[in-house]
């Protein structure tokens, strides 16, 4: 599962979501960065980078058998 943070400190905001898209749109809304984080069933999680607003969110995942960007 991938969790989605978007954080503007100024404003003293915070939220996490669970759709990407819904990230971006609060995102716009106050003019927040945002970042990926993947949640492992066990309870591990890792952080995969910063959302960006413009192109594409994939990701390579260091230290796995992934030889490619992907969703992971």
């Amino acid at each position: 599962m991938k969790q989605y943070t978007v954080v503007n400190n100024d404003i003293d905001y915070r939220e996490e979501f669970y759709s990407l898209r819904e990230a971006k749109k609060a995102m716009r809304e106050h003019n927040a960065k945002g970042f990926i984080t993947k949640i492992r069933s066990n309870g591990d999680w890792e952080h995969l980078g910063e959302i960006k607003l413009n192109g594409s969110n994939k990701t390579f995942v260091a230290n796995t058998r992934q030889k490619k960007k992907s969703y992971s």
